[in-house]
């Protein structure tokens, strides 16, 4: 594919793409939030370059598409605030969940909006709108009229954290062709995570000088110093100091079925009731992955018969509470923090996997299902190092958990290893800085 044609069959789907964009800030501006939370400004408008914001110009204009993303650069942002405390960040969000965690999380102040759609007339208004003195994309954000707009501005653009999930690299070569390799070089430069990221990267026709393999950002955490003591606190509150307690953080529905029984959490809720009949006074921590799934997962745990509670009625659990649905955002590390084992979710129905570092760098032992596809770079070194025990069903779950607690030494020996190996995965930040340094000083 060309450039013609791929902007020719962007304004073909024009009222598709618009009205997808108008349910999801409308379905955003519908949701119940926190009251303290600040919202998605100019939601709609701004997909297309509209935004009456005064914005501050010639800083930095960070994109991250959703939360994953998102909070893996909060460590980038402090960083780059401090380091250049002059230049306004500007932070650009793909979905709003992202958007929510930059606006209501982001360590440092950000002007913020929703990404434009890839038309030359939104992204140029923007454009025009921020001036920016450097545009950094994070992970697999290839958008070509954005990527010619900025060439043709001269505005350097560098891609970082950048990684190719093997369903997305085939994708790109079969339909990519040579609006990808241009795209790709039209950046200063691409930080791969991985060796292999890099090879993709290049078979796609980026040019290899033009690629640095500088490590995955997410290993370099800023860990709440607080952390440890709120999480004493919650349990103290709550009455659980003595209570084993599991979460099962970032769980999904199932992407083959749209039956709730077929779910991630069925799953979590199935594995609990047999680690009940061990530990009867064991207690489940269920985050789902996403905030308009809250109510649905609700549901499913009532349907379960266990006795549960939710986060968002902020009281104080009550000793027969089975199940805590965490039904909340931005609260993942104090979980990790309160639970004596950490399962890390969307891969115990195939959806790829999720972040396994937050528990690591925690030292709390990692769990995972057997469909982390999209994180085989993130796995592989804790696999190597059996710093993660993989689980293939709710039984088995159930059974390592319950062999988990009652073997302490067990449990530490795992926890201590993965904690080693997230140790020896770190310096990605510091890289990376050093990479940026020369279009910012």
């Amino acid at each position: 594919m060309n450039l013609f044609s791929y902007r020719l069959l962007l304004n073909l789907a024009l009222p598709l793409v618009a009205y997808s964009g108008w349910k999801r800030c409308r379905k955003h501006q519908a949701q119940q939030h926190q009251p303290q939370w600040q919202a998605i400004e100019h939601c709609f408008k701004s997909r297309f370059g509209f935004n009456p914001s005064n914005f501050q110009q010639n800083g930095i204009w960070i994109h991250a598409v959703s939360v994953g993303e998102t909070r893996s650069i909060f460590p980038l942002l402090e960083k780059l605030h401090h380091n250049y405390p002059h230049l306004p960040l500007t932070l650009t969000s793909g979905s709003t969940q992202g958007a929510l965690q930059a606006l209501n999380f982001s360590p440092v102040p950000v002007q913020h909006q929703m990404l434009p759609y890839d038309y030359p007339f939104a992204v140029k208004r923007f454009l025009k709108q921020l001036k920016p003195k450097l545009v950094i994309m994070v992970e697999t954000e290839i958008w070509p009229n954005l990527y010619q707009a900025c060439h043709e501005l001269h505005i350097p653009v560098v891609l970082i954290n950048a990684r190719l999930k093997q369903k997305s690299f085939k994708a790109y070569q079969k339909w990519g062709g040579k609006l990808i390799e241009n795209a790709l070089n039209q950046t200063e430069f691409i930080a791969a995570q991985t060796q292999t990221d890099a090879e993709n990267l290049m078979a796609l026709g980026a040019d290899s000088h033009k690629i640095r393999t500088l490590g995955n950002l997410k290993f370099d955490l800023n860990i709440d110093a607080d952390l440890d003591t709120k999480a004493q606190i919650w349990r103290q509150q709550n009455q659980a100091v003595s209570r084993p307690i599991w979460v099962a953080a970032s769980t999904h529905a199932s992407p083959e079925s749209n039956d709730a029984k077929a779910s991630e959490e069925q799953l979590m809720l199935e594995a609990h009731k047999q680690l009940l009949k061990q530990q009867p006074d064991a207690l489940l921590i269920l985050v789902p992955r996403h905030a308009d799934r809250f109510d649905e997962v609700g549901k499913i745990i009532s349907d379960s018969g266990l006795s549960w509670q939710k986060r968002s009625r902020n009281e104080h659990l009550k000793p027969a509470t089975q199940v805590y649905l965490a039904d909340s955002v931005g609260e993942m590390m104090l979980w990790y923090s309160v639970a004596n084992i950490a399962f890390i979710g969307g891969s115990m129905v195939p959806f790829g996997g999720h972040n396994i570092l937050e528990p690591a760098a925690l030292h709390k032992p990692v769990l995972s299902g057997s469909h982390y596809q999209n994180l085989k770079a993130m796995f592989s070194p804790f696999i190597d190092a059996d710093a993660i025990q993989i689980v293939e069903n709710s039984t088995r779950l159930a059974e390592k958990l319950n062999e988990l607690l009652n073997d302490q030494s067990e449990a530490q020996a795992l926890a201590s290893k993965g904690h080693q190996c997230f140790i020896e995965q770190t310096g990605a930040l510091e890289r990376t800085l050093d990479a940026l340094k020369p279009y910012l000083d």
